[in-house]
Order: structure tokens, then C-alpha cells, then sequence
């Protein structure tokens, strides 16, 4: 089955520790770092940051470097994920008393936040922001939500006033785009103007130097509004584990934060010369089904399969007591988590009964009753881990094949739908309208019929959520006076979008191909309803649909862990894996 033993991994360090008196780190041609050891702080990453500009950054390194240049309005780097002032002193709806679902909000700046060039932050660099991320020729990872969402931008008597397209409830949330500098970019080619080698923000951290793709210097802002101790942090990029245990315990790294494989971690604990920190992480492991698949389709199939996993021992056995098993795509964390859903525990026989009862019997000549091919990253871990559910699959006649893939070419793959299962983690969820990204029936790849597929493909999604006028269950009578308008509205937009040749679709993330009227409706109210009490019953009976229906399998929630050098004193981990933390760290002899 490829289990990772405890036998294995301690072979594999004693193998890492007999060779560190070889192992010559500095052996690169690289510039120095700056200052003594003991003024820096060294962070051990897997993959190099793309992009320092907080506008274009989309992959999980960026995003967590940027965090540290570059400070926004809002930020959501808390203890319960709930989004709060950073630059912005405050955000005011500007509608009258009592009006409910206000399109017009107010930010005000706090007046002590600085670039790192000392000059101050103003309303005219959050309109160039925005701006520029809307309107700019190179396109952001932002841009389509933001269109969508809001309809102007001006600023009054020194605050920024935002004209939403509608109320939503996620509003605070992009809010967390990191804040760029007019005066910098401005003359650099007005929104479309780009840094280059000269990054300037406004976080904790200014840019000190970059070399390659192999390490990046931060430097202290002596203009931060906050105490920030290690006067440097270097981020340094290792991509192999093995050369990552090295580092962290022969003395050249000093934080580890999900970079090493839960087995690895618990081994390097029990040695006894780092520290290891670990809490419940606001993410979710999940296994999709393609439901263009006419197996697939079928829910009796998908709720066979999914009790024929044992995720109680996975969690067990690999993860080491890093983890939970997962009931919902809410991590239990969170303040929408909640609610009666059904528990799809280990039960291989009634697994077996299921598969019996949706006509897919075990053919006597191979033992299976049908097959499937599962996708899965190359990650050595993660693959270990498909093979250990490819097997369990087995044991109820699912024949399982692993097909480890480049994570570009998996993900890619995944994003057009072409799969039949495939594990993936949600790493940051922030607020649960993740929910309508992930399942909404509009969000699929592919919104025109499918007619060679499953039920599930013979929708045509461009217009109107399928079967939308069909709405029924504990909120039907409230879907069919709120949210029919809403979608009828949406529709005239939409097909004047596609008049025009403009996209219609509000993201490719329901790979799975759900569509049910019922959810759509939930989804739709949850993220237009601003209050988190009020929102609350939509989220509730939206997830006890989820895992009644199983379009997608929540698998489990792993912790975040961070592994610390010893001396390393005041780093504390968050349900994001961001790297703010760093700003309190000191150091004991």
C-alpha cells in the first residue's frame, strides 16, 4: 500500500544527520546576507514567490511574502479568520438608518500608515490600487470578482467611498488586497506602471535585496505603525524536504511552517532538537467526483465510496494526530461551521450493499465492479496517501488507479474538468461563501450542454442556474420571492455579456458539475446577507445538503505545523498559513 513507517523515516534522518558535516550551505555563489545571524530570521519555503506585487499574486508563496511588504485596508490574519482594520481605521455603511443590504460603504484611513519611503498613505493610493486592478492591461487574479462587484470608486474629504454593484457579504474580505503606491507607479506608466527591482509597500517589511529564485532579504520598516523585532528576515527557497531537515536542524533555517511531511515532523520531534508547534488550520482535504460520469452521478455510489474510506485511520496512522476527519468544508473552527449533517463513517458492507443496489455487481473474472482513475499531485505524501484510499476503495470492488501528476499539469486538468476523482486542499478558507466558488452550478468549466454525459451534462448553465424556477425545501417559499428576481436579473446581464463576448461564468471552481437549485438559492442569500446571524441558517442547510448529496467528499482538516530552531521564542501559528507571526519573534540563547 506504500505506508510510510516510523522505521522508514528515522533511516531516512539518520541518513540527513550522518551527512551534515558534509553538507556545505553556503556553497552557493550568493551575496551575503546582511547583519549578524542573530539580527535575522530564516524562513524555509518550497517554492519561490512569483510575484511581489500584492495586484498579481496568486500562488500560496507570493501571497504569504506580500503579507509582508505590502499592508492592506483589512487583513485576516486572526485567531478566528474574521477580517479586521489594518490601514483602514474604519468601513461605515453610508446609507440611511435601518436601510438594509447598503451598497454604499466608507473607508477611513488610519492616519499613522507609511511606504516605506516615509511618504503617508492616502486615499488617492487605495483608488490607485483598485483601479489599476480593474483597469490595468495585465490582468489580476482579482480583476473578474472586483468588476463584478463593484461599481465605483471615489474619494471625499480624504476617504474612500465604494459603490457595490450589490451587497455582499464578503466586501471586508477584498478589502485584504495588499495597497500599492501611486507616487511610485503613477509615473511609471499611471495603473499600468510595475515596480521592477523597486518594491515599495507598506507592511512590516521593505524589500532588502533578491537573489534569483534561491533567497530574498526583508528588512525592518522603520516607518510600521507596529513593533516589529528581528530586524531581517530571510526567506530562502529549498524545494527537496530532505535538504529542508538539514537546514532547520543544522542551524541555517529557523521556521518550518507546513513545509515537511507529518511523519518527518513527529520524527524530528522525538529527537528532541527543534520544537514543533501545531494547531487546527482553517483548510480542508476534499476528494471530488466528476458528475458528468453516469456511475458518478448516481449518489448511492458516491456514498459508498465514501464510507468505503477509512479516514478515521488515515488521520491516525499518517497524520499523526495532525488532523480531524472532515464532515463539512467548513473547518470546525469557523464561526459558519455547524449544523445536523450526516457522518459518513467506515462501513465497508453497506458500502458493498450500496454499490449492489445501484446495479454495479463484482465481475467474477476481475474481482472489480468497475474502475476509476484517481488524480493526485507527485508529492510523495500525498500520493502515499491516494494509494492508501485507492486500496481501501478496492476492498469494495472500486478499482482504483493512481495517476501522480506535475502540480501544473494536475491542476490544469482539474480546472477544465478532466478527471473522474481527484483529491485537492482548500488551504485558506476564509468565509463561507467558498461554498458558491466550489458548488455552485454557474461556477462550472463548462456551462453548455454535455449531451455524451451524465444527467448532470445535459444542462445549459449560461443563462439561468439549472432547474432554477424548481426551487423548493425549508427556504423555498423565501428563494421563490428573493432569489428567482435576482437570478431573472442576472440572466437579462448575462446574456448581453454573451452578446458582446464577454465571459458569463462567476469561476470554474464546481468541478464537480453539481447543480441543485435548492443550494444555488442558499448560496446566493448567504453572500448577500451581511450579517454573520442572519446568514448563519443559509450555511446550515446548505452543508447538511452537501454531505447528504456528496458532490464532493470532505476528507479531513490538517493542522497547520510549524517547525522552530531551538531559541526561537514568540512565533505562534494562525488558521492561515501566513507568515506574520515572524514580527514577534526573538531570539534566547
Amino acid at each position: 500500500m506504500g505506508k510510510i513507517t516510523r522505521g522508514h523515516i528515522k533511516g531516512v534522518v539518520a541518513l540527513l544527520i550522518a551527512g551534515l558535516a558534509g553538507t556545505q550551505f553556503g556553497c552557493l555563489r550568493e551575496p551575503p546576507s546582511p547583519g549578524e545571524r542573530e539580527e535575522r530570521v530564516v524562513i524555509l519555503i518550497e517554492s519561490a514567490p512569483r510575484e511581489l506585487d500584492p495586484r498579481y499574486a496568486s500562488d500560496a508563496s507570493s501571497t504569504k511574502l506580500t503579507r509582508l511588504i505590502h499592508c492592506s485596508l483589512f487583513h485576516v490574519e486572526t485567531e478566528d479568520v474574521r477580517p479586521v482594520p489594518e490601514a483602514a481605521q474604519s468601513l461605515e455603511p453610508a446609507c440611511a438608518e435601518g436601510v438594509e443590504g447598503c451598497r454604499h460603504w466608507v473607508v477611513t484611513l488610519r492616519p499613522d500608515i507609511y511606504w516605506h519611503d516615509g511618504v503617508r498613505v492616502t486615499a488617492a493610493d487605495v483608488l490607485f490600487t483598485f483601479r489599476s486592478i480593474i483597469g490595468a492591461r495585465r490582468a489580476s487574479p482579482f480583476r473578474g470578482e472586483l468588476q463584478r462587484r463593484i461599481e465605483r470608486i471615489w474619494e471625499e474629504d480624504g476617504k474612500v467611498h465604494f459603490q457595490l454593484q450589490t451587497p455582499y457579504a464578503t466586501f471586508p474580505v477584498d478589502l485584504a488586497i495588499g495597497l500599492v503606491p501611486e507616487h511610485v507607479l503613477a509615473p511609471r506608466g499611471g495603473l499600468d506602471g510595475e515596480f521592477g527591482d523597486n518594491v515599495v509597500g507598506c507592511g512590516p517589511y521593505s524589500l532588502h535585496s533578491r537573489y534569483r529564485d534561491q533567497k530574498i532579504i526583508l528588512e525592518r520598516s522603520e516607518f510600521h505603525f507596529e513593533k516589529v523585532e528581528p530586524r531581517y528576515v530571510e526567506v530562502r527557497t529549498l524545494p527537496d524536504e530532505a535538504t529542508r531537515v538539514l537546514s532547520i536542524m543544522g542551524g541555517s533555517g529557523d521556521i518550518l511552517v507546513n513545509a515537511l511531511s507529518p511523519p518527518v515532523v513527529r520524527t524530528l520531534e522525538e529527537k528532541g532538537n527543534v520544537q514543533v508547534l501545531h494547531r487546527p488550520a482553517a483548510c480542508t482535504t476534499y476528494l471530488a467526483f466528476n458528475l458528468l460520469d453516469d456511475r458518478l452521478a448516481d449518489r448511492r455510489v458516491r456514498k459508498a465510496m465514501a464510507l468505503g474510506i477509512d479516514r478515521n485511520s488515515i488521520v491516525r496512522e499518517q497524520f499523526r494526530g495532525m488532523a480531524v476527519v472532515a464532515d463539512s468544508i467548513i473547518p470546525p473552527l469557523h464561526w459558519a461551521a455547524g449544523g445536523e449533517l450526516e457522518r459518513h463513517s467506515y462501513d465497508p458492507d453497506e458500502a458493498r450493499r450500496l454499490l449492489d443496489a445501484a446495479g454495479l455487481p463484482v465481475d467474477p473474472e476481475t474481482g472489480f465492479r468497475y474502475s476509476l482513475t484517481l488524480k493526485v499531485t507527485t508529492d510523495f505524501f500525498r500520493k502515499n496517501i491516494g494509494a492508501l484510499i485507492a486500496y481501501r476503495l478496492g476492498e469494495i470492488g472500486v478499482k482504483v488507479e493512481l495517476l501522480p501528476l506535475e502540480l501544473s499539469t494536475f491542476l490544469a486538468d482539474v480546472r477544465q474538468g478532466n478527471f473522474e476523482l481527484y483529491i485537492l486542499q482548500l488551504p485558506q478558507i476564509i468565509d463561507p461563501d467558498i461554498l458558491r466558488w466550489l458548488l455552485y452550478s454557474q461556477a462550472a468549466p463548462v456551462l453548455t450542454p454535455q449531451p455524451d454525459k451524465s444527467s448532470f451534462g445535459t444542462f445549459d448553465r449560461r443563462f439561468f442556474p439549472p432547474r432554477f424556477e424548481e426551487v423548493a425545501g425549508p427556504f423555498g417559499e423565501e428563494c421563490q420571492r428573493r432569489w428567482i428576481p435576482l437570478v431573472q436579473e442576472q440572466a437579462a446581464e448575462n446574456i448581453l455579456r454573451d452578446a458582446f463576448g464577454l465571459p458569463v461564468s462567476i469561476g470554474n471552481g464546481n468541478r464537480s458539475f453539481y447543480a441543485n437549485p435548492e443550494l444555488d438559492c442558499l448560496l446566493d442569500l448567504g453572500s448577500l446577507t451581511m450579517t454573520e446571524s442572519a446568514r448563519m441558517p443559509y450555511y446550515e442547510r446548505a452543508q447538511a445538503i452537501i454531505s447528504h448529496d456528496l458532490p464532493i467528499l470532505p476528507l479531513w482538516h490538517e493542522d497547520n505545523v510549524a517547525v522552530l530552531r531551538t531559541g526561537i521564542r514568540g512565533y505562534h501559528l494562525l488558521p492561515l498559513n501566513r507568515y506574520g507571526p515572524v514580527t514577534a519573534v526573538v531570539r534566547t540563547p
